[in-house]
């Protein structure tokens, strides 16, 4: 299974700097951090091409600061999990959700107190 919630693993490094932050970051202060941090050795052009694609997919969002461009995401972890959760039965099991169970046991019966645990989610 995708432990990346269909993230890049660079993306998942993005994400996880961005969701960690109280404010927006600027683009400098994510350069720096990639290079220091993460040893990643980019140019500018190499973390805009990220920032960019990010930006596409809906991932994140980016404003006018003070002085520099800051980046902020659009969706908190969990949600985005949500979210990825929700394409990925809607993609793969076609929207069944009942598929997806069957598919995450294995065929195999749950056990009382599991699906007890369903239908209260139910």
């Amino acid at each position: 299974m995708d432990k990346n919630f269909g993230l890049s693993h660079t993306e998942k490094e993005i994400m996880e700097l961005l969701w960690q932050s109280e404010e927006p970051l600027s683009f400098r202060e994510i350069l720096d951090h990639a290079n220091e941090v993460w040893k990643k050795n980019w140019k500018k052009q190499t973390l805009n091409t990220y920032l960019l694609n990010m930006q596409k997919a809906g991932l994140i969002g980016s404003e006018r600061g003070k002085v520099y461009q800051v980046y902020f995401p659009i969706c908190t972890k969990e949600e985005h999990i949500q979210n990825w959760t929700r394409k990925l039965v809607r993609e793969t099991f076609e929207g069944s959700l009942y598929s997806f169970v069957v598919a995450f046991t294995g065929g195999e019966k749950l056990t009382e107190e599991e699906a007890e645990e369903l239908r209260k989610l139910i």
